[in-house]
């Protein structure tokens, strides 16, 4: 699912955009949603780092694109970002911000959706190679490659990696995602990269310094998983 937030203060193009966003739903079988907010304000106060793509409005009451944009970078430095503006002189000032894109008001269809689909395809690329993790500060995108191993502990997710990071949820809620990335289950609570086990001993695996404690019923799958990780030379 790709989630788009449109920033976006006249009713006339917030209705074509979404449109288009529903159009490219559909004719290309992309699961997409999209929650509009009216100002930049109030975007930046409820902004919780959900959302894969921003499309936003650079002249708006209150706060202007550009400003709403640099609070952003504060809580969020990799989301994607387009502007869509009247003002072309002024969307070449995204490179401040890290924009993606820019779309010049009135916006076509096939114009907006050779956008998308570019910043489908940058998101797609992001999100195979790191995590968004939604910590009680704000969200932050980890590379997959550094997380050593991820722990649940009373509804909290502890993803150990250069520095450690707490997301509430459960090992269930993760365990698809990593499991396609090279992690595999070596208990109820952890995953681990199989990148960095080091050893395995009995019951016990040493995780990049760490040495954790391997499930009877999860070993035989973990042993399976990290001599194919072996063979294959695979990297997360």
């Amino acid at each position: 699912m790709i989630r788009i937030a449109l920033v976006e203060d006249e009713k006339e193009y917030s209705d074509t955009v979404l449109e288009y966003i529903d159009r490219f739903g559909r004719e290309t079988h992309t699961p997409v949603t999209a929650e509009l907010f009216r100002d930049g304000m109030s975007f930046i106060d409820e902004y919780e780092g959900s959302f894969d793509l921003v499309l936003m409005d650079i002249a708006m009451p209150h706060m202007n694109g550009l400003e709403a944009a640099r609070r952003l970078r504060e809580k969020d430095s990799v989301v994607c970002l387009i502007f869509i503006t009247t003002l072309s002189q002024y969307a070449i000032r995204g490179y401040e911000v890290d924009a993606l894109d820019f779309l010049v008001k009135p916006v076509g269809y096939d114009r907006f959706a050779q956008k998308l689909e570019k910043a489908i395809f940058y998101i797609n690329g992001r999100k195979s190679q790191s995590y968004n993790i939604v910590t009680a500060t704000g969200m932050q995108r980890v590379p997959i490659s550094d997380i050593r191993y991820i722990e649940s502990a009373k509804h909290y997710l502890v993803f150990h990696a250069s520095e450690e990071y707490r997301m509430r949820g459960t090992i269930k809620d993760v365990a698809a995602f990593f499991t396609e990335n090279g992690f595999c289950r070596i208990n109820s609570s952890l995953l681990v990269n199989l990148s960095y086990v080091d050893a395995l001993r009995g019951n016990e695996a040493q995780v990049g310094g760490d040495v954790l404690p391997v499930g009877r019923a999860y070993r035989g799958e973990f042993m399976k998983a990290l001599a194919g990780f072996i063979g294959g030379g695979a990297r997360p």
